[in-house]
């Protein structure tokens, strides 16, 4: 089933309408037609199955009845990544896209000792965000901060999480974790400088190493992710 995002959706709603172009042009290339249903996120919690009553070209538009509430498939632990900024921008929208599919709930991205310069699409990421989104049959949609300093994210994301792994190639092996709010932090190409691997310590951050092989930022995400969440449900 494919997902569209409705934002005006509310609980308890009958009947939804849709305006938005781009959501609208969805519709004409998944050709729906009357009776056919599609779920609909208004990524504040909200997820469920419409069926389509009406669409129509002029005034755009398309009429959906609600039919059934969906229990949000969202990840029971509250899940964030802090990751630093890529010189590659397709690099950093893969690690954004597989971020949300695996469940964040916010991302953070980092200005690091070695982050490369680089212009940083906030706009853009957002999209990635939505498609990854529906393509997940999210409920609710991640947000981005940033970018910011390291120090930074210790004073202002930090606090909302009460455990903090951080992928950096000599740490300890991964350990047992709680089921509580957990933030991922990844490095960007060149890793994670001296100064900073002190910052995160003195934090309490966990430096977990991902194994002998040399990961992109990229990778280190998304396994990092992986092991966090497969710990978390151990828990």
């Amino acid at each position: 089933m494919e997902c569209l995002y409705v934002p005006a959706l509310e609980v308890g709603q009958v009947f939804v309408e849709l305006t938005d172009p781009d959501e609208l042009r969805h519709v004409r290339v998944l050709r729906l037609r009357q009776g056919e249903r599609v779920a609909l996120t208004n990524g504040r919690g909200c997820l469920v199955v419409g069926e389509l009553l009406q669409y129509s070209k002029a005034p755009p538009r398309a009429l959906f009845r609600v039919v059934e509430l969906l229990e949000p498939p969202e990840f029971p632990v509250r899940l964030g990544l802090a990751i630093g900024l890529l010189h590659d921008r397709e690099r950093l929208e893969f690690a954004v896209e597989k971020a949300v599919e695996l469940g964040v709930q916010e991302i953070v991205l980092l200005q690091t000792c070695y982050t490369q310069p680089c212009e940083v699409r906030l706009e853009r990421l957002r999209a990635k965000v939505l498609a990854a989104v529906k393509q997940a049959h999210r409920a609710w949609m991640p947000s981005i901060r940033g970018p910011m300093g390291l120090v930074e994210c210790c004073d202002s994301v930090f606090p909302a999480y009460r455990q903090w792994v951080v992928a950096e190639v000599s740490g300890g092996e991964p350990a047992p974790l709680r089921s509580s709010p957990t933030l991922v932090l990844v490095g960007p190409e060149g890793g994670w400088s001296v100064e900073e691997l002190q910052i995160l310590q003195r934090a309490r951050a966990a430096l977990w190493s991902l194994g002998r092989q040399r990961l992109r930022a990229e990778t280190a995400a998304v396994v990092a992710l992986g092991l966090v969440r497969f710990l978390l449900r151990q828990s």
